[in-house]
């Protein structure tokens, strides 16, 4: 049996905090390893090691760089939609159930953006700021092959398969992808080079 996916929650509010700790400790796949009432909270406690916060959203306006991937739950009708995105952010609504939190959090957890269609349309019509090339290190053309590869949702493994390289190859580019876009996760790099349009969903 796999690891059960490690999460810390992270809400000012005592209620949504025990809410979501009770549904979630009845997921056999999941282990709540630290509840905190705001992002700095859980930060200076190193996120308990979890892989990904599940993030109730009115704490959510210091998103770390260095923190694990992030859930967030939002009201229905909120601005930043595509900045949260932008930042590698998954986002569901407050009113998501245990079992789309879950979904959304197994997805974060291995570098995929998650999220509801309301909330995903809602940012595609708003649209994304365009991301300066100017402001971004060069590409090789390996390494746009794996951020497509990467924006495509393939791990390490899968990338090495479908270009013909090591495992160890992939992973540094991988590396030197999330490096020249001064991002913070793969998410962060897949939604950067979609802004700036080096690569295509």
């Amino acid at each position: 049996m796999n690891e059960p996916l490690r999460v810390a929650l992270v809400s000012a509010s005592p209620l949504v905090l025990a809410g979501l700790r009770a549904g979630l400790t009845e997921r056999d796949e999941i282990k709540v390893v630290l509840a905190c009432a705001s992002m700095q909270a859980c930060r200076d406690q190193g996120f308990g090691a979890a892989q990904v916060a599940i993030v109730d959203a009115p704490a959510a306006s210091d998103v770390f760089d260095d923190g694990p991937a992030m859930l967030l739950l939002i009201p229905e009708a909120v601005t930043p939609i595509g900045d949260w995105l932008a930042q590698g952010c998954s986002l569901l609504p407050r009113s998501a159930s245990i079992e789309q939190i879950v979904a959304a959090a197994r997805a974060a957890a291995v570098g995929l953006l998650a999220g509801a269609r309301p909330l995903l349309a809602s940012a595609l019509r708003l649209g994304l700021p365009p991301q300066d090339l100017d402001d971004l290190e060069p590409l090789t053309p390996r390494e746009r092959e794996v951020l497509q590869k990467m924006t495509e949702g393939l791990g390490n493994r899968e990338i090495a398969n479908e270009l013909q390289i090591s495992s160890h190859t992939a992973k540094f580019h991988v590396a030197q992808v999330i490096a020249k876009l001064d991002a913070s996760s793969r998410a962060h790099a897949v939604a950067k080079g979609l802004r700036a349009g080096l690569v295509e969903l």
